[in-house]
């Protein structure tokens, strides 16, 4: 049977049927609330058993209570959904809706941005939503209402008369508690046609609120929870309190407060104090499920009690298991000292005075017999098992699964991260849309009674703006016209007040709903944080993008082949899926457009400025290839210089290699001269030698001489080849015509000695003589030898 049947029936066909005058209106509004109470019955039941059990509180009216054996997974899940789904407050975001040139919809526009920043911070509005949050995901609704509350002080006139003078104005937001909540029927909330919230009153409230004789009339009706009246208690009755309702019927436009100890009349009657488009002074609530034939909440426990009792019952079996898994044995009695064995301390040792019984025995873990828990222990086990396997399920039902699949491991790759954080979210971005839904209202509510009551004194206090009386800027269109005469300029400050709108032109749009909605549109922006690595690198990526497009579209735009428009809104398409904030949109949306609305003057007059700025771009743009045209020259030179220096240093290198093997030369030179001058001595001081010694040595001798002359002509040959390769590079036919070349030309000269040199080392026992030089000329063809 369903519990809302929202065609609600009964014997009242119209209001007056309820009775005529006062007492029926009273009588109408107690009838209406006791039927929103009876259809909200079931769910309110519920509820408050899903509030005492997130608070974890004993009750005699459920057994799970009773024991404090239990899993408290509805506290972990509402602790882990509601930073999920809120976990920063909303910025307001106030614009023009048109975004065309209106002076008066930009001042309007940002009056009610700084009039809002401040309202939320002055009045704590991210505590308010956390709480509406708070009341959506254990009870099923969250409500928060808006109010408007203005100080006065009593003065006096010059005739002594009084009169209320205002001394300030704020907007307060309020949270309303699910118990204290009631609207009327209805399947959609567009349906609904009245809604009322109750209220707590003592007596000097009554009195403060309704005056004097109605005050005390009010029946003191509520007592808080252990405080009843005991034997006629007096203390008590300090704490009682009155509860007084109070209505916004929206077919009637007025706001009605009753209470049931008083039928007679209704205890007071406002017309629409508020002035506001929807009338009632709270958004559409939140619900935590929301469908299209009930308004009823539900709360999202339900989904999952059977599975939470599950984890309950578990749990206590779990407590009584451990409890039984004890160390419990027995022993043998003959054996005296078991007793004092088992009570003894650490590190003790206990003398046994008979040890034949403990020896007969076979020892004493024969003599000790345990209770087994191994089987305890196994079933044990398979309850935690059971248990994680429920919480696995619960979380799968409350989408936390999701939320535990978005967290990451450190060994993971950057791709499969980012993979879990969007995979964790999805399930999560319908109520997250839907509190930012709420946010938004409750947002526009406050703006909606800043524009409809708030004075201009209090608007320009709160939001330090100034704006020129229509006076002021009477006297500066006065001067600007003098000046125009005289041809003289007119001034910036004069400019300025010129162009801003007065506080009366603003007053008179924002006070007017139709044209305070079709100029401004009031948003919030995200209530989710986001990575703030992510951020980073999208906002620098933004700006990477938005330099590049500037610097390709800007020659486009100049020459006249983009319109300025197109690039505006291609850009501008860009920035708005950022959310960069209304100062950078305007500023980049103000880009070639003429606030002074001087008509084709001023366009011809914007159009030679463009030209000359077009000419600077183009002659900083010549300068600047002319820098780096000169830059290019400097670094050709220094590469040239460098190049030269190192063709010298070859150069010196090979002169130094010649020299060297000259040297070298000489030394062999003045070796041999030796040894033919110690030769010659050694025949002047020998004796006469036998015929055949003396042809065996003179042939010794001669052999030796031709080998040293071989020798020489060979190393003679080299430095001939070096001096002839020398000459081949110095000499006048050879042209180069880059540093390229002559070190390339260097280095073939440094091989071609080093090939010369190391022929003389490498040649071993082979006769000088029979060696050849081969050079090959510049096509890498051999010629015909330099030496033989």
């Amino acid at each position: 049977m369903p519990e809302n049947t929202d065609a609600q029936g009964g014997t009242l066909v119209t209001p007056e049927d309820a009775g005529k005058g006062a007492p029926g209106v009273v009588a109408r509004w107690i009838a209406e609330l006791e039927l929103s109470e009876k259809v909200e019955k079931n769910w309110r039941e519920r509820a408050k058993d899903v509030q005492e059990r997130y608070r974890d509180e004993k009750s005699q009216n459920e057994r799970r209570y009773s024991s404090s054996n239990r899993y408290n997974i509805l506290y972990s899940n509402i602790q882990t959904i509601c930073p999920a789904l809120y976990n920063q407050s909303p910025t307001p975001d106030v614009r023009r809706r048109y975004r065309d040139a209106d002076p008066v919809g930009k001042e309007i526009s940002e009056v009610l941005e700084r009039a809002l920043s401040f309202t939320m911070d002055d009045c704590d509005f991210d505590r308010y939503m956390r709480l509406a949050i708070k009341d959506q995901q254990i009870c099923g609704r969250g409500v928060t209402r808006v109010r408007y509350d203005p100080v006065f002080s009593e003065e006096f006139d010059e005739m002594g008369d009084p009169y209320d003078d205002l001394k300030s104005e704020e907007v307060k937001f309020q949270h309303v508690n699910w118990a204290d909540f009631r609207h009327g029927p209805g399947r959609t909330w567009e349906e609904v046609e009245w809604v009322a919230f109750s209220h707590l009153m003592t007596r000097d409230d009554l009195r403060d609120k309704f005056g004097d004789k109605i005050g005390d009339e009010v029946e003191l009706d509520y007592t808080p929870i252990g405080m009843e009246d005991k034997d006629g208690d007096v203390v008590a009755d300090t704490f009682k309190r009155a509860t007084v309702w109070e209505i916004w019927c929206n077919r009637r436009k007025e706001v009605i407060f009753i209470s049931k100890s008083v039928k007679e009349r209704p205890l007071k009657t406002d017309p629409d104090p508020l002035q506001l488009r929807g009338f009632f002074p709270t958004p559409r609530p939140l619900y935590a499920t929301e469908n299209t034939d009930s308004l009823v909440p539900v709360e999202p426990f339900r989904f999952y009690r059977d599975q939470a009792n599950e984890l309950d019952n578990i749990t206590r079996r779990i407590s009584g298991i451990i409890a039984a898994c004890k160390v419990r044995g027995i022993y043998d009695s003959t054996i005296t000292e078991m007793s004092n064995l088992m009570d003894a301390g650490e590190n003790m040792m206990i003398p046994a005075q008979d040890v034949l019984p403990l020896m007969q025995s076979g020892g004493l873990d024969k003599a000790v017999w345990m209770w087994p828990i191994e089987k305890i222990a196994g079933v044990l086990n398979e309850l935690y098992n059971q248990r994680e396997q429920i919480k696995k399920t619960i979380y799968e039902i409350t989408g936390i699964a999701d939320i535990m699949r978005g967290s990451t491991a450190s060994s993971e790759t950057l791709g499969a991260q980012q993979l879990k954080v969007q995979f964790g979210t999805m399930r999560l971005d319908d109520m997250g849309r839907e509190i930012q839904r709420y946010a938004r209202g409750l947002v526009r509510l406050a703006a909606e009674i800043i524009s409809e009551h708030f004075s201009p004194d209090s608007l320009a206090m709160m939001t330090d703006i100034k704006l020129p009386s229509p006076e002021e800027k009477m006297m500066a269109h006065q001067q600007a016209q003098m000046m125009a005469q005289q041809q003289q300029p007119v001034p910036p400050q004069l400019e300025e007040i010129l162009e801003k709108p007065t506080w009366e032109e603003c007053m008179q749009v924002l006070r007017d709903d139709k044209q305070r909605s079709y100029r401004v549109d009031i948003e919030t922006d995200s209530t989710i944080a986001g990575d703030q690595a992510m951020d980073q690198k999208s906002v620098t990526e933004l700006l990477t993008g938005v330099s590049t497009f500037i610097t390709n579209a800007g020659p486009a735009v100049a020459a006249g082949y983009l319109p300025l428009d197109a690039a505006k809104a291609m850009l501008m398409s860009a920035v708005r899926r950022f959310k960069m904030g209304r100062e950078v949109e305007d500023a980049l949306d103000m880009i070639g457009e003429d606030g002074n609305g001087s008509g084709a003057a001023d366009d011809g007059q914007q159009q030679a400025q463009q030209a000359q700025q077009m000419e600077q771009q183009a002659a900083a743009q010549a300068e600047q290839m002319k820098m780096q045209m000169e830059q290019q020259n400097s670094a050709i030179k220094a590469q040239e210089a460098q190049q030269k220096a190192q063709v010298e240093q070859e150069q010196i290198q090979l002169d130094s290699k010649v020299h060297q093997a000259s040297l070298m030369i000489q030394e062999q030179e003045i070796g041999l001269k030796e040894r033919d001058m110690a030769l010659k001595e050694f025949e002047a001081q020998k004796p006469e030698p036998d015929p055949g010694m003396k042809i065996q040595a003179d042939i010794q001798m001669a052999r030796e001489k031709m080998e040293f002359e071989a020798s020489e002509a060979d190393k003679q040959r080299q430095v001939d080849l070096a001096k002839v390769i020398m000459a081949e590079f110095n000499g006048p036919e050879i042209s180069m015509t880059s540093p390229e070349d002559a070190l390339a030309r260097a280095s073939e000269i440094m091989a071609r000695i080093n090939e010369v040199i190391s022929a003389t080392r490498e040649v071993g026992g082979m006769p000088l003589e029979e060696t050849t030089v081969m050079v090959m000329d510049d096509d890498d063809d051999f010629i015909e030898p330099v030496l033989q």
